[in-house]
């Protein structure tokens, strides 16, 4: 027996079309979830670095072995402080950090070591250049003091030259203090480094990585009613179309034009019948 079109089930309801519609969802629900905690914690660091920021502004200069103490992991709340550090300055492992812009411009930048009389070492990025008339700095092999703003060493990539990191550079002596010193000042005895220009500060803010946490988590809650919505559409488009279908399907043919009556097929009469009539 033939099911009336009005009454099949639309292929929307199928269990194959049923079972694409939840994995496009759950995978949906997947991704707003995995990309909103990313742009949530993306903005969790921006926007502690931004706080630390202003808590460092307007506080005095201090010493650096003093900001840190030997047993922290990280700079904690040294981080974007101004401070000094004094020690023997190794000109032997002086670093190229390449692959990064100052001011638009493409730069070299130079990392060395300085050790201080206490036994601890400190990373410094003594400043750039750019990369198109770059040229060797030299750097006096002697004590310094290095002014500058204390930051979190950053995270190695394996690829040397390319990360702020203790683990990217050679002659490692001592306890490595775990920060690094953007210099704005390096000077000794014999004067202060010169051809190098300090790298300026980064201008932080909030960014967009709220808002789009936002979005990513909107689609999360939006994915399975969304499904739902386009489910129930689709069997409607589908039942509206078969009812249109049968409707044509049953609709009556043109009429074909009445056959002549029998009266009409009829032979005119004859002459002698005129006369009759007369």
């Amino acid at each position: 027996m033939t099911i009336p079109a009005a009454k099949r089930r639309p292929a929307a309801y199928g269990p194959r079309r049923i079972a694409l519609t939840a994995a496009v969802v759950l995978a949906a629900m997947a991704l707003g979830l995995v990309a909103g905690a990313w742009q949530w914690g993306r903005y969790e660091t921006r926007s502690h670095a931004v706080e630390a920021q202003a808590a460092a502004e307007g506080k005095p200069v201090a010493d650096l072995e003093e900001l840190i103490d030997r047993d922290a992991q990280g700079p904690g709340e040294a981080d974007w402080r101004t401070a000094t550090v004094t020690g023997a300055l190794d000109a032997d492992s002086v670093m190229e950090l390449r692959g990064r812009s100052v001011q638009n411009t493409a730069s070299l930048q130079y990392l060395a070591w300085v050790h201080t009389a206490s036994g601890r070492t400190v990373l410094v990025n003594l400043g750039w250049q750019p990369r198109s008339t770059a040229a060797a700095p030299v750097l006096p092999n002697e004590q310094v003091t290095v002014t500058g703003v204390v930051r979190a060493v950053e995270a190695d990539n394996g690829r040397p030259g390319t990360r702020i990191t203790p683990l990217q550079m050679n002659g490692i002596e001592g306890e490595v203090i775990p920060a690094y010193v953007m210099a704005t000042s390096t000077c000794g005895a014999s004067g202060c480094i010169e051809g190098l220009e300090p790298v300026p500060m980064p201008n932080l803010s909030l960014g967009p990585h709220l808002s789009y946490a936002l979005q990513w988590w909107l689609l999360t809650v939006v994915a399975a009613p969304l499904g739902v919505w386009i489910t129930r559409r689709d069997a409607l488009h589908e039942r509206e179309r078969d009812a249109a279908d049968a409707a044509d399907a049953g609709a009556p043919s043109p009429r074909k034009p009445a056959k002549a009556s029998k009266a009409s097929k009829q032979k005119p009469p004859t002459d002698e019948e005129i006369e009759d009539a007369l």
